[in-house]
């Protein structure tokens, strides 16, 4: 059972990942959860002064992903939904690269109507050029892709069988100890 669940939630993460990775979506089924804890992250460094509660946003949704994978590693002992949160950490960067390309045009709609975090950001450090913002929202799309696919091959590994799991781990640990920890 645990095994055609992994498969079945694998077939739409990478279903995702495509239509992320190639621009076929701008969004995904996770953006209103992403939404809710980029809000949560505004209030959380507002605190810290008007760059980071500009900031706050972004490092908020990436914050929750990344530490659910932590927590799932170190504390759960569960690295198939450490590789899921992965997975989901990069969708926040395409989702945030998107925001970022917006910058300039401030097409999207935003929460209650109020600044584009990413135009202010980029004013202040003097990146709202047209080559920056296309610079700076390209990479961090690219980065978000692949650590979807990185997720993604993790998430893999703990669908295969036991024998092809035992083959991978010898080979990959042998030469990078560390990297047990994370294949169960």
């Amino acid at each position: 059972m645990t095994r055609w669940f992994r498969l079945a939630l694998m077939a739409l993460l990478a279903l995702w990942t495509v239509r992320l990775a190639s621009g076929m979506a701008r969004g995904c089924f996770l953006d209103l959860v992403n939404l809710a804890f980029h809000e949560a992250g505004h209030l959380l460094f507002a605190p810290l002064g008007s760059t980071m509660h500009y900031l706050g946003g972004t490092l908020g949704q990436l914050a929750v992903p990344v530490l659910l994978a932590a927590y799932f590693l170190s504390r759960g002992e569960q690295p198939f939904a450490a590789a899921c949160c992965t997975w989901w950490a990069g969708e926040n960067l395409v989702n945030i690269g998107v925001y970022m390309s917006d910058a300039r045009s401030l097409l999207l709609p935003l929460v209650g109507g109020g600044d584009h975090d990413w135009n202010e950001l980029f004013y202040r450090f003097g990146l709202l050029g047209q080559d920056s913002v296309a610079l700076v929202s390209t990479l961090t799309h690219r980065l978000g892709v692949l650590i979807m696919f990185l997720g993604l091959a993790w998430a893999a590994y703990f669908v295969l069988s036991t024998r092809l799991q035992g083959t991978i781990r010898e080979n990959l640990t042998t030469r990078l100890p560390a990297l047990s920890r994370l294949m169960g």
